[in-house]
Formats: structure tokens, sequence, C-alpha cells
């Protein structure tokens, strides 16, 4: 009897583990929390802080931003010409972890309240991602980040 206890013990626990989050896939699901955070505040060091020093932000009109300075350097000018006070949102929709330390997500993202050169706000705008993110110590990074604006939801089949 005290084996089939000790055998039911370790299956519940066992199961139950399997489907809690394990501690990285929490942490690379707050990348988005702590890049929308950074987003309102108008902060573009610290959402270039959130990449990989190498890392790389593609945006939906196809220009490459490489390295911290420059992807900075890409949020500070957004947030210049009208996106500072608008609110970004983002969604991990699918997480695949491909190693250990490697992890490819995919998701959704909005703008709402930019405003046009005449201070006029402009249209909400929507998208999908998909990341990469890489395990640098304790520290999860963004190695790259792909934006698109032809489709607005990811769909997992």
């Amino acid at each position: 009897m005290k084996k089939i206890l000790a055998f039911l013990f370790v299956l519940v626990t066992s199961v139950a583990w399997a489907q809690t989050p394990n501690t990285d896939e929490v942490q690379v699901r707050n990348l988005i929390p702590a890049f929308t955070d950074a987003w309102a505040r108008s902060d573009a060091q610290g959402l270039a802080w959130l990449f990989a020093p190498d890392g790389d932000l593609m945006i939906p009109t196809g220009n490459i931003f490489s390295g911290r300075d420059s992807i900075g350097g890409f949020y500070s000018s957004v947030f210049a010409v009208g996106y500072r006070g608008s609110k970004g949102t983002g969604e991990i929709a699918r997480l695949r972890f491909v190693q250990p330390n490697v992890v490819v997500g995919d998701g959704t993202w909005s703008i709402f309240g930019a405003r046009d050169k005449q201070g006029k706000e402009t249209a909400p705008e929507r998208g999908v991602f998909t990341f990469v993110a890489v395990k640098q110590g304790d520290k999860w990074r963004i190695s790259a980040l792909r934006e698109q604006t032809s489709a607005t939801g990811v769909k997992v089949n």
C-alpha cells in the first residue's frame, strides 16, 4: 500500500509541476509587460535594454535596427514624432523553447493614442510579432523581434 501511495504522490506532483510554468517561461513572458511599461514611459533606453547587446528589431516597414544603440535611437525618434504618451499593448499567443536558453514566441501588438504632426490622434495600429529570446546569465533578452501589420492575430493550429 505504501508503494502505491508513494507512486501516486510522485505522479500527482509530476503532473502538477508539468502544468506550472517554469521560471524561464515566466521570465520570457514578463518581457512583454516590461516592454509595454517602458513604452508607456516613453523610455527608449529601457526598451533597448530588453534586447541582447547584438539584438535586432525589424519594424513593419522592413527597416532593421541592430544593437541597443540603434534600437534605442529608433524608439527615441518615434517618441519624438507622435508616439510619446501612446499606449502599446502586447500579448504572447505561443512560446516554443528550441533550446533550454533559446525561445521563439509569437503574439499580437497594438498602439493607441499616437499623434500626427498636427497633434491629431491617429488610427490605432495593430499587428503580429515574432521574437527570439536568449538567456544570458540569469536574464532573458530579446535577440530578434519582427513586427508586421499584414496580420492582426495569431492562430495556433
